[in-house]
């Protein structure tokens, strides 16, 4: 059986980790104590931080910003408004590092978050923010409805890695704001993220975890 003193130490462990875990996260999802909003546009935010960064958020419903002294939801918030308090969506946000406003004519649209424009550079493939509107011909227009060859004003942030450098320049708005990825391991845990650490951590549960179980066995004496 196991001794007392194992199935507290067992105890301690496993609360010690769940107590850290929730810290550890809410440290890594959150943009610091002070930013300033450049863009909004749908479920979309792009924010300047305390150190210069531009960070890229996609915003879950409900999420709550302490700006002007009171909580706002994010269709409140304004271009230049200030954010006193960390910005927490349960996502980490993306480093911009580009940002540019262009007119171009529509290629192909695959709803509900995706459209292809075709730009003075070439063709590129865009990903549009859940209730992002644009605007046609004086008419405002969900993804789905826009067709090929109606041209479109819009903004374009580009995300790079997490450790990325931010030194974009932020022109005015104009236009539905689109994101763009640049070329990454998207489907990999990112550099600088919790999820190797929560691996570890996990590891090491499950072998304190055996070592419980075989010390706690009886040896088997000999006839």
């Amino acid at each position: 059986m196991q001794t007392p003193s194992r199935l507290r130490l067992a105890t301690a462990l496993l609360l010690a980790v769940s107590a850290t875990l929730p810290a550890l996260a809410q440290a890594k999802l959150s943009s610091g104590a002070s930013s300033t909003v450049v863009y909004v546009g749908g479920d979309d935010l792009v924010v300047k931080s305390a150190d210069g960064k531009l960070l890229n958020f996609t915003v879950p419903s409900g999420v709550k910003f302490a700006s002007g002294g009171k909580q706002v939801s994010l269709s409140e918030l304004k271009p230049g408004a200030k954010i006193t308090a960390p910005i927490v969506t349960g996502f980490d946000p993306k480093i911009v590092s580009g940002v540019s406003v262009v007119k171009g004519k529509v290629y192909a649209v695959t709803p509900p978050d995706g459209v292809t424009l075709l730009l003075s550079e070439g063709v590129k493939e865009l990903a549009v923010p859940t209730g992002t509107t644009f605007m046609v011909d004086g008419k405002s227009l969900k993804v789905a409805e826009l067709k090929p060859d109606m041209m479109v004003e819009v903004t374009i942030v580009t995300t790079g890695e997490a450790d990325a450098t931010s030194a974009a320049a932020t022109p005015a708005m104009a236009g539905a704001l689109l994101v763009a990825k640049t070329a990454s391991a998207d489907d990999m845990p990112a550099a600088g993220t919790n999820l190797p650490l929560f691996g570890a951590i996990g590891a090491m549960l499950l072998m304190f975890g055996f070592w419980l179980r075989s010390s706690g066995r009886k040896p088997v004496q000999q006839t």
